[in-house]
């Protein structure tokens, strides 16, 4: 079952939970393919995207991981629309997959592309700020739920300072950075986060500002992931749903759109100045 040479975000998602399915097991691609009589060829060919999957063959392989039924609906419904280009997945808290989906996406990649008009960007954000910006915008999130998300979110940062960091550029709008918070200290702790995090190499911050006025960014954020061996995604998300595009077209439209903004956007330079007068 042969794939396009560009692999759809959903043969990608498969590839990647099927990787980390058997890794899990400490097995080699190998050894799995000896237990449910396929070839190790074919094994790495479907966890690299390279090659479709059959459907008694993904059945044996979650058979055979002990796959949980939730999540096994969900890949199974993957391999059948593998040929499908984009993937939307409409937001539930209590549905792990949901946000797993994006943190596995965003651990493959090695740099992002993120626009952010209207808060600060959850790999720079500190636990307190991200804390208060959950409970705003989390509407029936308990307790719980929201400590869960704010722990997430803290260990998802450390994608910036693993052995291979993942390269990270934001551009900020003005107006997300100096949105109150209700609390002046957790204010101030966040601006200053955000001046040391941009000092590490891999981090570049800027900030486009109110004078800047009318661009190319004003109908909403937008992330663009870039990886070594794959073709670039973007997300979109907003407070119902996260849509991943894959179409070679729509990818060059926000590249197109990114360079406007970051040659809008304040410098580097100005953008540190700024922060500092901020904090």
């Amino acid at each position: 079952m042969p794939r396009r040479s560009e692999a759809s975000v959903r043969s990608r998602r498969l590839a990647i939970t099927l990787r980390k399915l058997r890794r899990t097991t400490g097995m080699t691609g190998a050894d799995v393919a000896k237990a449910v009589g396929m070839s190790a060829s074919k094994i790495s060919r479907v966890e690299s995207a390279d090659s479709g999957i059959y459907p008694d063959d993904i059945e044996k392989l979650l058979d055979f991981y002990g796959v949980a039924k939730t999540q096994r609906v969900h890949l199974l419904d993957l391999a059948r629309h593998s040929e499908q280009r984009g993937l939307l997945r409409v937001n539930n808290a209590h549905f792990p997959e949901d946000w797993q989906t994006w943190a596995d996406f965003e651990e493959e990649a090695n740099a992002l592309l993120f626009y952010e008009p209207l808060m600060i960007p959850g790999l720079l954000q500190t636990a307190e700020y991200a804390r208060k910006i959950i409970w705003a915008t989390g509407h029936g999130l308990d307790d719980d739920q929201i400590e869960t998300l704010v722990s997430s979110r803290m260990a998802r940062q450390g994608l910036l300072t693993r052995r291979n960091p993942l390269r990270l550029h934001v551009v900020i709008e003005q107006s997300a950075l100096e949105r109150p918070l209700g609390d002046p200290h957790v204010y101030g702790r966040q601006i200053r986060h955000i001046i040391d995090m941009a000092e590490m190499p891999n981090i570049t911050v800027q900030v486009m500002p109110a004078e800047a006025g009318l661009h190319p960014g004003l109908n909403g954020a937008f992330v663009i992931l870039k990886y070594d061996d794959d073709p670039s995604l973007v997300l979109l998300e907003n407070k119902i749903a996260s849509h991943f595009l894959d179409e070679p077209d729509q990818i060059a439209l926000f590249e197109d759109t990114w360079g406007v903004l970051r040659d809008v956007a304040f410098s580097v330079d100005e953008t540190a100045a700024y922060l500092k007068g901020l904090a």
